[in-house]
């Protein structure tokens, strides 16, 4: 191995490690905000990395927008609302059943980029990617076998199902607007659009308390432990996390950029298990370990790009 390869390995293991110890906290994070509302921790984690974002570069960021010609700023908008409607089913699905079940389900999410890109883009998969698929999906029915245990609900893990499948909806979607926006740009456009999809779901519930006055237990005020947590998830896997993986993106090679969503399973669940006492199952361990064999496998039998990470 020459010098130039090893310092490019060095990069990539470097890059894999801090990626994925960045996505890793979002599960837990999330998981100690509690009591609060997992759709006001989703608000807040994407205005707060909005706000963020725009104090580093509004100049920016508003000509760019300025430049988007009215299909584009449509196609923000809905990626937003994609996007918004991702971290709340994984949210509230991280809510309702065990951390270890969420984060393992929520390691499909390359899985769901390849077979939408599959169905809307016609990139028909690998053999290895449909290989990973099957065994993924196996590893999937496994972990939810494990449903009624503890805290451990069936209802959460189709939640995060179907956030691993809005992800696969959402990526696909953004795929048309790489080109039109810068990365920093977009990501503080796409996250105020979520934030705006919250905001708008909040004024609605909020005029429907008289006919629903329990709509809002739990969103408002969040005690200072679940503030700190909200605030932690915006910077660290929202900003960090996303911003590692889009600067890696253009670089890297797609199956190292996509580790990134295994390391984030493995990861949370270590991080879960020593800090807040979420210990898995032996069930979910083994349906965890199918799964992350299946998207290993398709991984690297990968052609296509597949973004990893977005928990």
């Amino acid at each position: 191995m020459t010098a130039k390869q090893r310092v490019t390995a060095r990069s990539a293991a470097l890059f894999v490690v801090l990626a994925s110890l960045a996505f890793a906290s979002s599960g837990p994070l999330a998981r100690y905000a509690r009591p609060v509302h997992p759709l006001f921790i989703a608000f807040g984690r994407v205005a707060l990395a909005a706000v963020a974002l725009s104090l580093l570069d509004l100049r920016g960021i508003v000509r760019s927008a300025a430049g988007l010609s009215l299909r584009q700023r449509a196609a923000v908008l809905t990626a937003g609302l994609l996007l918004a409607v991702h971290f709340a089913l994984f949210l509230w699905g991280l809510d309702r059943t065990s951390l270890a079940a969420a984060l393992s389900l929520i390691s499909l999410e390359p899985l769901a980029v390849v077979l939408c890109a599959w169905a809307f883009f016609r990139v028909r998969p690998t053999r290895s990617e449909q290989a990973g698929v099957l065994l993924a999906t196996a590893g999937a029915i496994v972990i939810a076998s494990a449903s009624g245990a503890g805290d451990h609900r069936l209802s959460g893990d189709l939640m995060v199902v179907g956030a691993t499948v809005l992800y696969g909806l959402y990526v696909s979607f953004a795929r048309a607007l790489r080109d039109a926006l810068p990365a920093r740009s977009y990501a503080a456009l796409v996250y105020a659009s979520a934030a705006l999809v919250y905001a708008s779901a909040a004024v609605f519930l909020a005029a429907a308390l008289p006919a629903a006055p329990g709509a809002l237990a739990g969103v408002a005020p969040p005690p200072a432990h679940a503030a700190v947590a909200i605030v932690a998830l915006a910077l660290v896997p929202t900003l960090v996390g996303h911003a590692a993986v889009q600067a890696a993106a253009r670089r890297m090679s797609p199956s190292i950029v996509a580790l990134v969503s295994l390391g984030e399973t493995l990861g949370g669940i270590v991080i879960g298990a020593l800090w807040l006492d979420a210990l898995p199952t032996a069930t979910e361990i083994a349906g965890a370990a199918i799964l992350l064999a299946g998207a290993a496998v398709a991984i690297f039998g990968s052609s296509p790009p597949a973004a990893g990470g977005a928990g």
